[in-house]
């Protein structure tokens, strides 16, 4: 899995609120890690390294103290609602030969046609789900926008995810369209109003 994100963390066995919270001051952010037919298991992660983890999508290598790597996805990260600090991490486990389901980002790349007539890019879905095995997840589905002419969209059909991936969900779901801004679209529309009075004045 050369995608994968490597972190190193720490099985915990002291559990509860009050460790939850000895363990934030000391700068660790509690997790865990289930699935895969195993047991769960507590670990504790850097918040350094946590913070790294929130950028990254796709699948993480769990490196564990005296118990070898686990692979994995982050299936959450809480966060506190004022501090925004990462409060606890869910890692799912996941098996090299099992498809698995996740959001991956979808980023443009380009400049599209429609943009050169008073057009501009909207993009719809910032992420769409995918299915695959955990060694042909993408960091992100990159999406070539160039061609995109005025009044025209891109689906999820439509989009180029690799081999070995495929989208879960509408395929007919718009990702990216090219439109006027309502703005433009207002202002047009009160000069086409404002032309159609002074053409009824005319003929008074």
């Amino acid at each position: 899995m050369s995608n994968a994100f490597t972190i190193s963390v720490q099985p915990r066995e002291a559990l509860g609120t009050a460790n939850s919270r000895r363990l934030r001051r000391g700068g660790l952010v509690p997790a865990v890690l289930y699935g895969a037919g195993e047991a769960n298991l507590s670990l504790s992660v850097e918040h350094e390294l946590a913070e790294k983890l929130y950028s990254h999508a796709g699948v993480v290598e769990l490196v564990i103290d005296s118990q070898g790597k686990r692979s994995a996805i982050t299936k959450e990260i809480v966060r506190h609602p004022i501090s925004s600090k990462i409060l606890h991490i869910d890692f799912l486990a996941v098996r090299a030969d099992e498809l698995i389901i996740l959001p991956v980002p979808v980023i443009s790349e380009g400049t599209a046609a429609g943009e050169q007539e008073g057009g501009q890019l909207e993009q719809i879905l910032r992420e769409i789900d995918i299915e695959c095995l955990p060694a042909n997840v993408p960091e992100a589905i990159r999406v070539d926008v160039s061609a995109l002419e005025l009044d025209q969209s891109l689906l999820i059909k439509d989009l180029q995810l690799g081999e070995g991936v495929s989208a879960v969900g509408d395929p007919e779901q718009t990702v990216f369209q090219v439109r006027i801004p309502r703005v433009a679209e207002e202002e047009e529309e009160g000069e086409e109003a404002a032309e159609g009075e002074e053409a009824q004045s005319d003929e008074a």
